[in-house]
């Protein structure tokens, strides 16, 4: 049987490696900006590299089988719920970004007509 520290150390390069793909993928599919699928492609690196280089064995002693299931699920949640937090708001910025670019056609579009207004009629038209 395995040791809860060398479980964990495998959850967290799979976890790392699923990361990245899924953070790749993300961008790809413009579902993420390029400032967040950065942070995720370099907290993915990390969690591999500690996976490798850190050696957990020891915790058998502090934590038990289930204890270390419980600390896993939660590490999931916290990871899931901030990647879920990153999409989100990327969404909201690429949103932002889309509706200003709109406001300001519009703004052109009403200084064309007020100028065109302007012209046929020989008015000022902005000061009424």
């Amino acid at each position: 049987m395995m040791q809860p520290g060398n479980i964990l150390q495998i959850v967290m390069i799979g976890t790392g490696v699923l990361l990245f793909f899924v953070t790749m993928n993300s961008l790809a599919r413009r579902k993420m900006t390029e400032s967040f699928s950065l942070a995720w492609g370099l907290i993915s690196l990390i969690l591999i590299f500690a996976g490798i280089l850190l050696r957990p064995s020891g915790w058998s002693r502090y934590l038990s089988n289930m204890g270390m299931f419980l600390v896993v699920m939660i590490g999931f949640c916290v990871v899931y719920v901030a990647y879920f937090m990153s999409v989100k708001l990327s969404e909201l910025s690429r949103k932002n970004q889309e509706l200003a670019i709109q406001v300001s056609l519009l703004n052109q579009e009403n200084e064309r007509m007020l100028a065109r207004l302007e012209e046929l009629t020989g008015k000022d038209k902005r000061h009424l």
